[in-house]
């Protein structure tokens, strides 16, 4: 008697064609990979890049997720605070703790930690995904201009709100987020790359490439795992390790901080730069 597939293998089985985890078949980081391709347009895989296999392989990310943040990397004091870009509670600590940690100077206990946001989506705020999605978008094509956006996406955030979008379609949204994107990108780069052709590369990520305006990006093909035959967008592979990732750590609401892994449930969005100062303080001195 056959027994029934396990969630896991039910979801390595949704779909025919051959997967790939992401970065599975590339040893750097996002924008590396990118950057490699000789031409987004011919398809050609990135430098070092191997053939896709025949069988859906094993999840082995190669980064770890998250948006790591000025600070020190190789430290053994690791800070991760899960966020959503719709939770003005999210934002709130967000726009508390990032200028603490990125500070200037060594004396301070910051100097010592290692800082990582990780994205949240939140199913109860239904542009939750997208807004995530031009994020991801952003990490996989412009990385150095990763934490700018994160910073004018908070900034912004209350355009995005529920009650700013409720009545706008999901086309309608990507255009929109995808010109905001590409501004903070042009602006990153000190104007030296042209906005227009910065939203097209973003939308070609966020438009599932059946749908109108769709236009797949063929080194999503190495780079994250999806297809042009695909029902969503370039980066749904990634999009679901971010989920994963999420539900193994158990966080339900944002934003929810772990120090060393372990849940600092005594933290509040509210908190000021003083009490954050001596939460740091405290854990560096342990």
């Amino acid at each position: 008697m056959m027994r029934p597939q396990t969630s896991q293998q039910l979801d390595n089985n949704d779909h025919d064609c051959d997967r790939r985890s992401v970065l599975q078949s590339l040893g750097g980081g996002y924008g590396s990979a990118v950057v490699a391709v000789a031409s987004y347009g011919t398809g050609t895989l990135a430098a070092g890049a191997t053939p896709l296999p025949n069988k859906r392989t094993v999840n082995y990310p190669r980064l770890h997720p998250g948006l790591r943040v000025v600070g020190n990397a190789s430290s053994n004091l690791l800070c991760e605070c899960f966020v959503d870009f719709c939770c003005p509670y999210s934002r709130k600590l967000f726009n508390t703790l990032s200028p603490i940690i990125t500070g200037d100077s060594h004396d301070e206990p910051q100097q010592q930690i290692a800082l990582v946001y990780h994205n949240v989506i939140q199913p109860w705020h239904h542009q939750s995904l997208w807004l995530h999605e031009s994020a991801l978008a952003v990490r996989v094509l412009y990385p150095e201009a990763e934490m700018a956006y994160w910073e004018a996406l908070f900034v912004d955030a209350p355009r995005w709100y529920d009650e700013n979008v409720y009545d706008m379609k999901r086309g309608d949204f990507y255009d929109k987020i995808a010109t905001f994107a590409a501004g903070v990108v042009e602006n990153h780069y000190n104007n030296n790359l042209q906005k227009s052709a910065i939203k097209a590369r973003i939308l070609q990520y966020l438009i599932p490439p059946k749908q109108k305006g769709g236009n797949f990006p063929k080194e999503a093909v190495a780079l994250l795992g999806s297809g042009p035959d695909d029902d969503e967008n370039a980066l749904f592979p990634l999009t679901k390790q971010v989920v994963k990732f999420q539900r193994k750590r158990g966080v339900h609401v944002t934003p929810t901080v772990f120090f060393n892994g372990i849940e600092q449930t005594q933290i509040s969005s509210s908190w000021t730069s003083e009490e954050w100062n001596d939460f740091l303080r405290e854990a560096c001195a342990g």
